[in-house]
């Protein structure tokens, strides 16, 4: 018989985030949740957050820093984190945001409860002045949340909100590292896909606005990233064989919209026009007014 709690890692990627990580960390550090590690994998920063961070936390026995060799982006960093972890059940932070002292306690609650549930637990995202829950809607302790509710509202699942056992995570090949957007939305659908969520009623992480950098507004970005979100979501059989055409349509419309008006904000009118044209035509897209409107005014732009 097993009496010691399960060991719990949280793994944070950090990236020019310094001194922001800092506070990142020593949420994870004041978990009331005792067998809590945190895993700090930097991307190759270039502000020296490495060795701040190897100086501030190197004789911390809760915590590991590593470094990678190249600028990978946060899902290889991730799963970089995850591979260098050995704890029973493994989370994720964002170098800027917070846990909750809770957040681990009340979703480790849960995976003891629940011993042979093999899939994510999750718990509130909140509001860091409120302190109210930003989930779309309200759910019953322990109950399931299915692939289909999270389709329709993306909102209820966030990285820093979720745990799960790290062999099943491995399971799942972890993060698509070709992704540096959605790569958190796409990940929850192959795991949607595989086993229902359960919800772990409680406060869980406060996401901060701290970053001058929009990623909404990085248009050359959202196209490489939705274009190759699309890809992996259309070629991946095990995700297909699961998902109705309808959820199909939906995920790779939204997608292709958002990439179509980052073509249009940034005045591309000929590769704007050509995309709608494939996109219509091979049916990633139905037309509306708005987009028939944008069709025209590319030609002036």
């Amino acid at each position: 018989m097993r009496n010691q709690q399960p060991s719990v890692a949280i793994i944070i990627p950090c990236f020019n985030r310094w001194p922001h990580v800092r506070e990142a960390i020593d949420s994870v550090l004041a978990q009331t949740w005792q067998n809590t590690h945190c895993i700090i994998v930097d991307d190759v920063s270039t502000d020296d957050s490495y060795s701040r961070l190897k100086e501030n936390y190197g004789s911390e026995p809760k915590v590991s820093v590593h470094q990678l060799e190249t600028n990978r982006g946060q899902s290889a960093a991730r799963n970089f984190g995850v591979d260098r972890s050995n704890a029973d059940y493994i989370g994720f932070l964002d170098s800027d945001d917070l846990l909750v002292e809770t957040a681990v306690a009340s979703r480790m609650r849960l995976a003891v409860d629940h011993p042979d549930f093999e899939g994510i637990i999750f718990g509130d995202k909140i509001d860091e002045d409120s302190q109210k829950s930003l989930l779309p809607g309200e759910k019953e302790d322990s109950s399931p949340l299915t692939l289909s509710e999270y389709i329709e509202d993306m909102g209820w699942l966030h990285t820093n909100s979720f745990i799960m056992k790290r062999i099943e995570f491995q399971t799942l090949k972890g993060f698509n590292e070709k992704l540096r957007k959605k790569e958190d939305v796409e990940f929850f659908l192959r795991a949607l896909g595989k086993r229902e969520a359960l919800y772990g009623k409680g406060p869980c992480c406060m996401v901060r606005n701290v970053d001058t950098h929009r990623a909404r507004h990085d248009h050359k970005r959202i196209i490489q990233q939705g274009e190759r979100f699309i890809d992996a979501i259309q070629n991946n059989p095990s995700l297909t064989s699961v998902l109705t055409q309808d959820q199909i349509k939906k995920l790779v419309e939204a997608d292709t919209r958002s990439v179509l008006q980052s073509l249009y904000r940034m005045k591309q009118g000929q590769r704007f026009r050509s995309t709608m044209r494939e996109a219509f035509t091979s049916g990633k897209l139905r037309l509306d007014v708005r987009m028939t409107k944008r069709y025209l005014l590319s030609f002036f732009r």
